[in-house]
């Protein structure tokens, strides 16, 4: 426990220094997040919180962690993408480009490392699911959705910063009580506590007076880092928590993310086109603050990652998780299209408390 320790305060401690000397250098090479007809922020806003964040977890790791199960190859592959992602951040790179990279980067990790899903669980209730011969192909995509779901969902400040923690600490909680999980639970308390200077930063919380976003850099490391976890505690021979638990511990971005590319689909859009229709997005059409939202949907993301956790702690079946997981999934995507019916008869009610 003591290089676990070590391992998350270095990764804060150098997050916290890297937000410092990074500042001039994101000025520098015009690594900024620049208002326009989408962002409601003004100015100019250093995209250093993810490349930050990976850095205290990197240097941090291999001062005290050894590189073995794969998290060489781990460390290395989220490397490229975050160098990916930066680049993204400043040059706007091709949607398709940056596809292509976290396909081939998924490809590398899952192959390499040999770890990939195995089983989905008993989501049917009629037995155990394996994954046989496709299990590499599923990883990959849960990969690349993962990895886009906390992307997407990175759009009023502190959102997607606290959703990581929500996710992290809930995995961190699962692992805690297996020694053979140590890895992965110092992966956890590393990304965790590299995000705070990050999170305070973002929110202005003083010392900080002027903010920063994570950018792609970030949002994409933190989703790859996530599978990454969700895959290796879910292996049969060593199972930290069953596969159903993982869809509520990702509930908000992976539920957000698939239903607003359903949405696209219908209209005959592109699915990797950016819009306004997000969660957040609806709340602060409804009337509240960018912080209320954050707020709101913080606690919404951790009642279902508590829910996923009761869940797993009594056992309840895995198709009965499942169940509740696609009917809320249901519940969200009706709600999402018919979020203006719904904002009609919020602004009513409200209007009428008001007078």
């Amino acid at each position: 426990m003591e290089a676990t320790s070590f391992t998350g305060l270095l990764a804060g401690a150098i997050s916290l220094i890297s937000i410092i000397f990074l500042k001039p250098v994101a000025v520098y090479v015009d690594l900024l997040d620049k208002a326009d007809h989408r962002k409601l922020h003004k100015g100019a806003i250093p995209l250093i919180g993810g490349l930050s964040a990976f850095l205290g977890l990197a240097i941090a790791w291999l001062v005290w962690m050894p590189v073995v199960q794969g998290y060489g190859l781990f460390l290395l592959c989220a490397a490229l993408l975050v160098i990916m992602g930066a680049i993204d951040d400043a040059r706007d790179l091709p949607a398709k480009f940056r596809l292509g990279v976290q396909v081939a980067l998924g490809a590398w990790l899952t192959l390499g490392s040999g770890i990939s899903l195995q089983s989905l669980g008993d989501l049917l209730g009629f037995g155990d699911i394996p994954l046989g011969i496709v299990g590499p192909a599923v990883t990959i995509a849960a990969i690349i959705g993962a990895t886009n779901a906390f992307n997407m969902i990175d759009g009023i400040d502190g959102l997607a910063g606290s959703l990581s923690l929500v996710t992290l600490v809930s995995l961190a909680l699962l692992f805690a009580s297996s020694p053979s999980f140590r890895l992965e639970f110092t992966l956890c308390l590393g990304i965790s506590v590299a995000l705070i200077p990050f999170l305070a930063a973002n929110l202005r919380v003083p010392p900080f007076r002027k903010k920063i976003f994570m950018g792609d850099a970030g949002s994409m490391f933190i989703g790859f880092a996530v599978v990454w976890l969700l895959v290796n505690g879910t292996q049969p021979e060593s199972m930290a928590f069953r596969p159903v638990t993982a869809l509520w511990l990702i509930a908000v971005p992976l539920m957000d993310m698939v239903a607003i590319m359903v949405r696209r689909a219908r209209k005959g859009q592109s699915v990797m086109k950016p819009d306004r229709d997000h969660l957040h997005h609806i709340f602060m059409r409804a009337g509240f603050t960018d912080r209320q939202a954050l707020i709101l949907i913080t606690c919404i993301a951790l009642g279902f990652a508590m829910f996923g956790l009761i869940g797993e702690h009594f056992q309840i079946p895995e198709w009965v998780m499942f169940t509740a997981f696609v009917a809320v999934f249901a519940l969200y995507d009706w709600g999402l299209s018919h979020a203006w019916r719904l904002l009609v008869v919020f602004r009513k009610r409200s209007g009428d408390r008001a007078v």
